[in-house]
Parts: C-alpha cells; structure tokens; sequence
C-alpha cells in the first residue's frame, strides 16, 4: 500500500553519509529521490565512453565525483538502482569514497548544490516503509538490527526483519476480518433474522485468538531482555565480593574493589555477554542494618534493584556461610519477596581462601578474585534464558509499542467475547472486533498515524 499522499510523502531526492562518523577505510553516501542519477550525474563522471545516466542500474561503476567548485575531489565506485527494485522502492544510488571526514562532508556539500536535501533521520527506511517494500515491524527491525549487541539480540530482530511477526499479525487479521465480515452481513440482513456466523464457532474463535495474543504477549520480557540486555542483579551482605565478581564478569577493572565493608554506595551498571547473550549487571551496595544515611540510600537503591531484576545473584562470602548460615537464608527468602517472578542464583564466592563450604542444591562455587568458577556462572546465567520455551521462537514481540497494541486486542477480544454471551445481537461484537483488527493493524502498519511514523523514525540513524 502506498501512503505518501495520504502522509504527507514528498517527492524530493534525499542524501545522507550512511557510514559511521570519523575516518575509515570508505564513506558510503545514499542517494534516493525520483532525481537521484540525475544529480549524481552532475557530480559523477564514470569512466569510460558510457555516461552514467546511460549505465545499467545494479552495474558498479567506477568515476571521479567532483567538489563543489567544480576540482575533483576523489575517485568513487558508484553503484545506481532504479525503482521499484531498490531498498527504498526510488530510483537510489551509493557512493564509495575514500574515509576521509573531509572528503564526505564536500561529497555531501557537491550533491546538495546539485539538488538534493539532507535526508532526516530514518528517512530512507521510512521510505522504503511507504513505498511498500517492508511493513512497520520490518522498519523497526532495521534499527534493532543495527543496535543488536549478542547473537541473541541479533537474532531477534533478524527474524523480524525477515517477517516474523508479520506473518504472525496477518495470519490474525485474516482470522479476524473473516469473523467480522460475516457479523456485518449478518447486519445488513437484520430484518430477515439470518445468521452467517455460527455463534458457537465464533464463541471458540473468540477464545483461540485471545489464546494466541496472551502467548505472544508472554514473549515480550524475554524478547525485550534479548534485545536491551538480561537485568542481573549482583545483591547480598557487605564484602561478599560483589564488586569483584562484576569486575571478573566484564574482564576490566570497573568497580572499585576494598577490604573495608560497604565500599560500594550507588549502583553500577554495565553490559556483557555470555553464551551470546546480553545481559545489564546491576552490582549493588551491600544489605545490610545501617544508621549511615548514605549507605542507607544505597541500600534501598540495591532493594529497587532486586526488585526490577530478572536474575537475582546472591552473592555470599563462604567463610560467613560457614560461620552462621541463617542470615544467608533469610536474605534469601528477602529476595523471593521482593521480586516473586525473578529467578534467583546462590553464589558461594572466596573459596580460593581456602573455606571448604558444602553448598545447597543448585548454588555455584567460585573464586571472583581468581576467576575460578566464574564461566560456570556465566554458563548458568545463559542457560536459565535458553531454557525460557520462547526463546528461539519464530515469533517474539520485542518491542513495547507491539506488547501495548496486543494488550489492546486483547482488551477488544475480551470484550467482543462478552457481548456475545450477554446478547443475540453481532452489533456490538462486530464493534469490538474492528477495535482489534485496527490495533493489530497498527502492529505492521495497516492502521498508521504521521505522528506515530515520526516517533519511530526519528529514533533511527541518519542515512538508515
């Protein structure tokens, strides 16, 4: 479906560096517009006897591009598309350069004199998006794909990209403008008492796809933790070792480390990977009973923590686990009230002190200052995500605006249910059903708001 007019879509030719910003082996610019060769043309002289104008689209070409003021400025591999068949669905080209900064900024300067205007942040995907060549859910994958930081994450959004959830969303549409097709036939004949829609079949229909939008919906924190990052808490008493069990984890030297009790008195958060796996490792100040308002502050701030992880670590000086394990347990059974849903990991730490401890069932044993033991915590922390049955799933709702448009439905669903049971008529059923078409509709972009593209393209990059 083509919604330029309806968006606003003008017919200017855009440009933009696509490569990161600072000096590199290329510079890539992307041109894309109905005068894309054109203006490429007045900056581009191909080799040969062939103008480009005249070269075959999806054809290398190699040429000098020249300054503004008519020097050259380097030698570049031009390579042109012609609509339909290019990413954005516009005639486009890309231009490689030499990675000087200098040279893609006058590069950039020569196309923008020649008639083209800086493309504006995810201008070229959104393109691509109103031009029919991805749906919402695809467009948005682009950018994820780019962040992705683990294999997992990376995962993900590759799936997306290649339909995933669109397929999953039309596949629930499909089922929902059958359903609300008949329903308003059935109105359209009210006088003559028929019913196309068996209320029976409806009633089951009903049920499946809440069914169906509650599975998906149940995808989303693992498929929002693959692509931001597993919360992981490090929690558990003064001088456990929690600091130099997160510096162990990150392989650097990020927390300060100290014999002295309650060392650490903020978070600190930061990022890595295990088993292809992202996680945000949260190391926290150590719980404990304290007049210090500081370490107080700390303190409450390691309970927030606790309570917003996914994975709790109990990390527990085995020598105080010999001498007393009560306070261990209770702040263990703490945890599970904090945060009833996340899943918690007992960690004996300082066996390389030589404290032979005899750990509980499913608790690890290692040594953060000497590394021992620290892959086996790695592994674990990865194997409690691959256990998850949606993860490796074909369809995983990763995005917020996704899960909130699914609760929609599943609102609308809900509703179009319960109309049914307390009334004959499909009046109302037909109502709510259209509700939940048009909120799944969002999903892929088959119901679209110009405000809505706005917010989600302008968390893209310039050039993408």
């Amino acid at each position: 479906m083509d919604y330029r007019h309806a968006l606003g879509q003008t017919d200017d030719t855009i440009v933009a560096v696509a490569t990161a910003v600072g000096q590199g082996a290329l510079a890539v610019l992307r041109v894309s517009g109905p005068r894309s060769w054109e203006i490429v043309n007045a900056c581009f002289c191909a080799a040969g006897s062939t103008p480009w104008l005249l070269r075959s689209p999806r054809t290398a070409v190699f040429g000098t591009f020249s300054a503004p003021d008519g020097s050259l400025l380097d030698e570049v591999l031009a390579l042109g598309f012609r609509a339909p068949a290019s990413f954005t669905g516009e005639d486009s080209a890309e231009l490689s350069f030499h990675g000087s900064p200098y040279i893609a900024r006058t590069a950039l300067s020569s196309l923008i004199a020649a008639g083209a205007r800086l493309a504006e942040p995810g201008e070229f995907t959104r393109r691509a998006f109103l031009n029919g060549k991805m749906d919402l859910s695809q467009a948005e994958a682009v950018a994820d794909l780019i962040a992705s930081e683990s294999a997992a994450g990376h995962a993900v959004a590759f799936r997306q990209l290649k339909g995933s959830v669109s397929r999953r969303m039309d596949e629930l549409r499909t089922e929902l403008i059958d359903t609300t097709a008949l329903l308003e036939l059935e109105l359209d004949f009210s006088e003559e008492d028929v019913e196309f829609a068996s209320r029976d079949r409806l009633m089951a229909l009903l049920t499946d796809l809440q069914t169906e939008v509650t599975q998906l919906l149940e995808t989303f924190v693992l498929g929002q933790a693959l692509k931001e990052g597993v919360p992981t808490a490090l929690l558990g008493a003064p001088n456990a070792g929690k600091s130099t069990l997160l510096n162990a984890l990150l392989r650097e030297e990020r927390a300060l480390v100290s014999a002295v009790p309650g060392t650490t008195r903020d978070t600190v958060e930061e990022r890595f990977t295990a088993g292809g796996i992202l996680f945000r490792l949260v190391d926290t100040a150590g719980i404990r009973e304290t007049d210090e308002t500081v370490e107080r502050l700390g303190i409450e701030r390691s309970q927030e923590a606790a309570r917003r992880a996914a994975v709790q670590v109990l990390v527990v000086d085995a020598a105080v686990w010999n001498a007393d394990p009560l306070p261990t347990q209770d702040l263990w059974a703490q945890l599970k009230a904090w945060n009833p849903q996340g899943h918690r990991l007992l960690v004996f730490n300082k066996v390389d002190q030589e404290q032979p401890v005899s750990p509980p069932a499913g608790a690890l044993v290692l040594s953060a200052a000497t590394g021992a033991g620290v892959s086996e915590l790695e592994a674990a922390l990865a194997q409690w995500v691959t256990q998850n049955p949606a993860y490796g799933a074909d369809t995983v709702v990763s995005h917020a605006r996704h899960a909130a448009a699914l609760r929609a439905a599943a609102d609308s669903l809900s509703q179009a249910e319960n109309a049914l049971r307390t009334g004959p008529s499909g009046e109302l059923v037909a109502i709510d059903l259209r509700d939940a078409l048009r909120h799944i509709g969002s999903i892929t972009g088959q119901v679209v708001a110009d405000d809505l593209l706005s917010s989600i393209f302008s968390r893209f990059c310039i050039g993408k």
